[in-house]
């Protein structure tokens, strides 16, 4: 990650903008080439993603504990281990229990609304605060440095004439927020950073009310309020992101007071109540989890700095996910937290633990994987949770670290293909490779789809089964229009997606990864109508 670059190429683009006091950034193009190709094409497929980062790299094993692991958890860190019975228990989990200070996280998990993914890392992980982060940010491997996001890379990809040709009548907002008072490096495009940052909690205000902070009665006073005054209104985004943020919400949650986390995901949740089209947000957990001393208090391990910080965000996900449903938005809006690194099984003597390398990737949303009876009789049969508890040493030493069980490309493939709608081709140019994707997310729609309904009639696709990657599409009556076709696996995975003119009610077209043999679902959009077949290919 070259930081003198990007702070040169950020100061050029960043624009200030705060909602109520909390610092807001847009971008239209993300630091990581990942969250860029993810937002790009969420922007067309009606989902969201919020990124919970957790700097400074979380404690996973006093977050997520390993109920059956207890006799080797106790041997490795008995000064910072709180008692099992303090452990909050997790329904249909008996391995596994979460940090009392997580209520509302554990009843989102029994009611089917928070996933665990255990043991995230990938090959030969760095210790490094900053190097772990840009991995993270960049989707590079360990022994690689790329210089953009994976965010970033997609929305160029998607949104290749950016800034020239946007906002559009297409994609009229940012196409990712960062709230908080620093552009991530996952924002970061191929050639330019298109952020703008508010460390003022004032700043909105002053968006809000076109006004600028007081400036010195002098030459340099009357030009540094000139230049804020044309930095607001150069803010394409600006009036977008206002009126969105003020839609009124008849019923809203009640976010948690002193909880900076809380007030950031609070503006997320009105942006989305106010329509903004915006398909990635990224906020910070406000405080480091980096925590090599007094991670907890001698009297009360149950309290302390890292305890804390599972409290902060407990809380703020528990009030997000409600407002969320409170607004009818539940099942369009999926979160995930990650932290650059784990921490090592065995304490240090300091009431702390040292960096590590896996630790537990949480999401939470309304479309997940969670039901028991999806899961039963899979690979990852426990309802809420892919992966093993963690396997432990019985007698750990100062060098063991939690096991990997997960590449972290797989969470992020998963995510671009099966949440924001990008194809396994899309997906694999943007992270360096193809990656096996994890049962995330709830895939019930396409198997519950009926295709003898007479409506599905309007179309039909020809030959079926296919023979070759040429298809046709013949509609009932003539048309003279762009229809907008999607090809799905019978798991959920987007194969294709393209708007295509038809002449005279006939269209041919090539779906040129329509190789594997299987059953597949196309969807037909034409005047605000969706038209469903099924294909086969042998």
């Amino acid at each position: 990650m070259q930081r003198r670059n990007f702070i040169k190429t950020t100061a050029l683009a960043s624009i200030p903008l705060a909602l109520s006091g909390i610092p807001v950034m847009a971008a239209s193009s993300v630091d990581s080439s990942a969250l860029d190709a993810m937002a790009t094409a969420a922007a067309n497929c009606g989902k969201i993603l919020v990124i919970i980062q957790m700097n400074g790299g979380n404690d996973g094993l006093n977050t997520v504990f390993p109920i059956d692991k207890w006799s080797h958890l106790s041997n490795a860190r008995s000064n910072i281990l709180i008692n099992q019975s303090q452990v909050l228990a997790l329904n249909n989990n008996a391995t596994t229990g979460l940090h009392p200070a997580m209520p509302e996280m554990k009843n989102l998990y029994d009611n089917g609304k928070l996933m665990i993914i255990q043991g995230v890392s990938y090959n030969n992980p760095s210790y490094s605060h900053f190097r772990a982060t840009d991995i993270w940010f960049t989707a590079a491997n360990s022994n690689q440095n790329l210089t953009s996001g994976w965010i970033g890379r997609s929305l160029d990809k998607l949104y290749p004439n950016f800034p020239g040709a946007y906002p559009s009548s297409d994609m009229p907002d940012p196409l990712a927020i960062q709230i908080g008072s620093t552009l991530p490096f996952s924002l970061q495009g191929p050639n330019i950073n298109m952020g703008y940052n508010a460390p003022d909690p004032n700043a909105l205000i002053n968006v809000i009310n076109q006004t600028t902070d007081p400036a010195p009665n002098s030459d340099y006073g009357a030009e540094l309020t000139f230049l804020r005054l044309m930095k607001d209104q150069s803010n394409v985004y600006r009036t977008a992101i206002q009126n969105a943020y003020g839609v009124p919400q008849p019923n809203a949650a009640t976010y948690p007071s002193n909880n900076a986390l809380a007030n950031q995901l609070k503006v997320v949740a009105r942006l989305i109540n106010g329509g903004l089209k915006t398909p990635i947000y990224i906020v910070n957990h406000p405080f480091t989890h980096d925590s090599h001393e007094a991670q907890v208090n001698v009297t009360d391990k149950t309290t302390g700095s890292q305890p804390t910080n599972m409290s902060i965000l407990s809380q703020a996900i528990g009030a997000f996910q409600q407002d969320l449903g409170l607004m009818g938005k539940a099942d369009k809006v999926t979160g995930m937290t990650f932290s650059e690194f784990g921490r090592r099984v065995k304490s240090n003597a300091s009431l702390g633990t040292d960096h590590g390398s896996a630790a537990p990737v949480i999401v939470f949303g309304a479309a997940l994987n969670t039901s028991p009876t999806a899961v039963a009789g899979t690979a990852h049969p426990i309802p809420g949770m892919i992966g093993a508890s963690p396997n432990l040493p019985i007698n750990a030493g100062v060098n063991d670290q939690v096991p990997r069980q997960f590449e972290f490309k797989q969470i992020y493939t998963t995510v671009l293909q099966d949440w924001l709608c990008m194809t396994q081709a899309q997906a694999a140019e943007v992270l360096g490779g193809t990656f096996t994707k994890l049962p995330i997310f709830n895939n019930t729609l396409l198997s519950t789809t009926k295709f003898d309904l007479d409506d599905n009639n309007f179309i039909n696709v020809y030959p079926n089964p296919v023979t070759n990657s040429i298809l046709n599409l013949q509609f009932k009556e003539p048309i003279s229009d762009f229809v907008a076709i999607e090809i799905y696996s019978m798991q959920g995975s987007l194969i294709y997606k393209n708007s295509h003119k038809v002449n005279q009610g006939v269209l041919q077209f090539e779906v040129q990864n329509l190789t594997s043999t299987g059953t597949y679902i196309m969807q037909v959009n034409y005047n605000q109508n969706k038209f469903f077949k099924k294909i086969v290919v042998k």
